[in-house]
């Protein structure tokens, strides 16, 4: 047998011809599932059955990593795996990424390793960047999986790198596109990426001699955005490839993947883990990808019973949260126990490999080890529930250097009487400091919306005065370097805090105190990593995200704002993802599991996305008893910002280890002023260790005033606050979610005002008010603004308005009656086979648009050239995909409703990438984009603001939103010539 023998490096393989095989494909799956996933911007986990097929991949010669030799059987079966890293690519325009290849060398490591979920080594095939060509993926895949595989094996797919999309051209894709992996020579010497239909029909051969496959996919089929100068997130999307009309042919014993005959009950025990869904882009971060990341981290963790996907899935969200924007999204039989792996008894971890002089140890590379983390040492055979209590550990470490493979550490003595040993195995139980830092950009006051020195100075002043932020908050002065947080100027005045996916977090007021406010607010966003980074302990006594259940319900003690009275709330289960109306009040309820073996004082806090950190622990004097649920008595209320994930955490801990959760939510200077003496000197064991852990630097640096010798737990859920609550919300299971009305897409009183800039005299500004006062007026005449075509001949636009209006002039009565200039025939209308002509009329004010992604404000051309009509719209949302206009087609006739047409707010229902319309043959012709709007957004004058939602539930502004405006309505009863 041929094995490596270290971490770098994988195994040693050997060549096999090539075996035939089907089954159905997994593809359809994720299109049946789109509602939910949105898109499938993924880190994809399946488990799959059934099957038929032949042969598609030619023999190829493979590198020595790949082994193709005769697999080795355990427990009479085989596992078997395919890992595929790409991060360098031998197309030069093609993105390079760090940490691609280390992934798929780590996700080796777990499956081969020590610790790992026992793959045999020789039974793995490794393809790292060069090795990683679209024919080596083919010929590994049918040489190291298909032809080895046999009933009852398992087998694990993983693959890191980019992913795109590409023109679906045999139709069996139900939004018109086929998702693609980049592989290194794709789009070289005539080469293209890998379609999903030909990833498809390997699966199908595969199918047909397994009952259980593994597809990890850390890669994004999106093309969302991301600002890359100001966040240090790298989107593993590339955008898609012009491919040529011709395809592969394919295995034809297979149906295609979007077959109308296929079912989810096809495919028993199918599972799909999305690493980025809702609109968010899979990310990497120093080397590492996010996703995988996280994954590592909950799958080292060796419990009985073995972990489910479900488990995993509930673990691993809060910590892709820690470090990224991207949502995590999982769907599928997500009971089944993760690789199948039923017998794995020992947690993945470092041994000692020395006492003295110097305590080392040494290992794999695991996420989260680096200087100040904190690791267990249990006896070198503890089994994985063992290393998840605290009470069975020998001791607690804190690394203080570590090349990544190996690290010296202090040791503070645990509660087993057993010295540490050569051989003991250590686990990570807090993440290093340098896990828990938050990077931060003051864009310079030489470029656009850059922040004035003596302000820029005084932030920067603010931050090293304080003996914390300055430990937990790093300052980027490269302008072309990257940060997790920017802060820049916001009209002229106010300084204003973006994320990675240019969100505004936070508006500062300019005065005296802004830059201490500033320094403030900026721990609180470094605090928030380290609470998302923690775990529990739960060891036998207690689970992670099950043993407390925490939800959000409404506040029905406190009336509802009139703002929030129109607005639905929809329950979702504890510990799941839960929107909030705007302006809706709501409080936080936890559940202690009946199960649970003893009572647990339980506190928390809500971190919320503007960094706020809101702790609440009446809960901490009486314990909450197996079985029963409490409501916490702290009110909350849906507030800016909007779309952006609120994490609720609750801690339950045993009585004699107590923790005053809410006060780990300030700094240590205002909790040594709120505290007395006698008050530090009762706090626990575990709130000493939380509070050395929260504040970087501090771990190892002192005696250590006891060990944590209790188990507890904790559980999460997340909350997003939308101002449009249940716009994009689809059926599910036959349940109608969300206040849809009768119109198609579309749901009373759309608020406009998120979209708004603060500026309210730019184009963008003008035009966003005058196309909505439109559909409001629309609304109140009772749907008497509808769909038709005529010359537009009378006296007012009052009466033109009461006969009805199209798509095209929709979009001209916005421009005009907005004062903006619209064309080269000055502000004369133009139809929709006018408008695509790219040297036509539109080009004057407008500068194409066309194969780029979609921007608030865009005019997108639609024409069908069989039937000789056509359709256009305005862009508003580009992430949730709304378009403005006056619509001619109702989606809600099949449902036996009556046509509604007119003007409305809408949703792009089939295509992620606006490319169609309402059918296959309704593509996009132009795409057209203001010229003065482009130019406004250049700063923060012409972007989305703030300042409308300043006061987004004050009574009076719920009430006149919902109605055009005076000067609108006066307007429209004009003489016009």
């Amino acid at each position: 047998m041929n094995a490596c023998e270290s971490w770098e490096s994988g195994p040693n393989c050997s060549e096999e011809d090539e075996m035939e095989g089907t089954m159905q494909g997994y593809r359809a799956l994720v299109k049946r599932h789109q509602g939910a996933l949105l898109l499938l911007c993924v880190l994809t986990l399946m488990v799959g059955l059934s099957g038929g097929g032949t042969s598609v991949a030619q023999a190829a010669s493979l590198p020595v990593s790949c082994t193709t030799a005769a697999a080795a059987e355990t427990e009479g079966s085989r596992r078997l795996a395919l890992i595929v890293g790409v991060g360098k690519y031998k197309n030069s325009e093609v993105t390079q990424l760090a940490g691609a290849a280390g992934d798929a060398q780590r996700i080796f490591n777990l499956l081969t390793g020590p610790g790992g979920y026992e793959y045999p080594k020789e039974n793995v095939c490794l393809l790292l960047d060069e090795q990683a060509t679209v024919a080596n993926f083919k010929a590994a895949f049918e040489q190291a999986l298909v032809k080895r595989a046999q009933a009852n094996d398992m087998v694990v797919i993983y693959f890191a790198g980019h992913g795109s999309v590409a023109e679906d051209l045999n139709s069996d894709e139900g939004d018109g596109t086929d998702e693609t992996l980049v592989l290194h020579d794709s789009r070289t010497n005539g080469v293209d990426d890998l379609l999903d239909d030909e990833f498809n029909d390997l699966l199908q051969q595969l199918h047909h001699r397994t009952h259980g496959i593994t597809v990890i996919l850390d890669s994004c089929n999106s093309g969302t955005a991301v600002r890359g100068d100001a966040v240090s997130l790298t989107s593993r999307y590339m955008k898609p490839q012009t491919l040529p009309k011709t395809r592969p042919t394919l295995s034809q014993a297979g149906k295609p993947d979007g077959s109308p005959t296929f079912t989810p009950k096809d495919l028993p025990g199918l599972v799909l883990l999305s690493a980025a869904g809702d609109g968010t882009s899979a990310m990497e971060t120093g080397g590492r990808g996010i996703f995988t990341d996280a994954l590592l981290t909950v799958l080292a963790q060796a419990p009985k019973p073995p972990l489910t996907y479900a488990q995993a899935a509930s673990q691993v969200r809060p910590l892709v949260a820690a470090r990224s924007p991207q949502i995590s999204d999982f769907h599928g039989d997500l009971s089944r126990t993760v690789f199948g792996n039923e017998h794995r008894t020992q947690a993945m971890g470092w041994r000692i490999s020395a006492v003295s002089p110097t305590l080392t140890l040494s290992g794999p590379p695991l996420p989260g080890l680096g200087v100040n983390a904190e690791m267990r040492v249990y006896e070198g055979r503890a089994l994985g529930t063992d290393t998840q209590d605290p009470q069975k550990a020998k001791a607690t470490l804190v690394i203080k250097t570590s090349t990544g493979l190996s690290a010296t550490a202090l040791a503070a003595k645990g509660p087993s009487p057993a010295d540490i040993a050569v051989g003991d195995l250590a686990v990570l139980v807090r993440p290093g400091d340098e896990f828990l830092t938050l990077s931060v950009r003051m864009r310079p006051s030489t470029q656009n919306d850059g922040i004035p020195v003596a302000r820029a100075t005084a932030i920067r002043k603010a931050i090293q005065d304080d003996r914390e932020t300055k430990t937990m908050v790093v300052l980027v002065d490269d302008v072309k370097a990257k940060a997790d947080f920017e802060l820049s100027l916001q009209d002229t005045s106010k300084i204003v805090l973006r994320d990675a996916q240019n969100r505004i977090r936070n508006v500062y007021a300019p005065g005296t105190t802004e830059s201490l406010v500033i320094a403030r607010n900026l721990w609180q966003h470094a605090r928030q990593i380290a609470l998302k980074n923690l775990r529990g302990e739960g060891g036998q006594d207690f689970k992670e995200q099950e043993t407390l259940q925490v939800s959000l319900e409404p506040d029905t003690e406190a009336n509802q704002s009139p703002c929030a009275q129109e607005a639905t709330w929809v329950q979702t289960a504890p510990n799941t993802p839960q929107e909030i109306p705007l302006c809706y009040r709501y409080r936080v309820k936890v559940t202690l599991d009946e199960k649970a073996r003893v009572p647990l004082l339980v506190g928390g806090a809500l971190l919320s996305s503007d960094g706020a950190i809101l702790g609440f622990a009446d809960m901490l004097n009486e314990p909450l008893q197996p079985g029963k649920s409490r409501v916490f008595q702290k009110r909350f209320r849906g507030q800016p910002p909007l779309d952006v994930e609120d994490h609720v955490i609750v801690f339950g801990t045993q009585i004699k280890n107590s923790v005053q959760w809410e006060l780990l939510t300030s700094p240590v200077d205002e909790r040594a002023r709120t505290r007395s003496g006698e008050e530090r000197g009762k706090t626990s064991s575990l709130g000493r260790a939380l509070e050395r852990y929260l504040l970087p630097g501090t771990r190892g640096a002192g005696d250590d005033p006891g060990v944590e010798d209790s188990t507890w737990t904790r559980s999460s859920m997340t909350a997003v606050v939308r101002a449009n609550s249940g716009f994009l919300a689809p059926a599910r299971e036959g349940k109608t979610v969300g206040a849809l009305d009768k119109r198609e897409y579309t749901i009373p009183n759309f608020d406009i005002r998120p979209y708004l800039p603060n500026d309210g005299t730019t184009a963008l500004a003008l035009l966003l008010r005058q196309a909505d006062s439109l559909a409001k007026y629309s609304r109140s005449e009772q749907d008497g603004v509808g769909y038709t075509q005529h010359p537009w001949a009378e006296d007012t636009d009052a009466a033109n308005l009461k006969k009805g209006i199209d798509c095209s002039r929709a979009i001209w009565f916005a421009f005009t009656r907005a004062g903006l200039p619209y064309n080269k025939q000055g502000n004369g209308y133009v139809p929709t086979v006018e408008m695509v002509r790219p040297n036509g009329p539109m080009s004057g004010e407008f500068e194409s648009c066309q194969g780029e992604p979609p921007e608030l404000g865009d005019i997108l051309v639609y024409r069908d050239d069989t039937r000789g009509d056509g359709h256009t719209v305005m862009v508003i949302d580009p992430a949730k995909r709304i378009a403005w206009g006056s619509h001619g087609w109702d989606g809600n006739v099949k449902d036996g409703q009556q046509p509604d047409t007119g003007v409305e707010y809408q949703l792009i229902k089939y295509k992620t990438d606006w490319t169609r319309w309402d059918r296959t043959s309704m593509g996009q012709k132009a795409c057209w984009r203001y010229r003065q709007i482009a130019k406004d957004a250049t700063t923060s004058r012409g972007m989305p603001g703030t300042q409308a939602l300043g006061t987004p539930c004050d009574q009076q502004a719920c009430r006149i939103s919902g109605s055009p405006n005076e000067s609108f309505l006066n307007a429209i009863k004009e003489k016009r010539p």
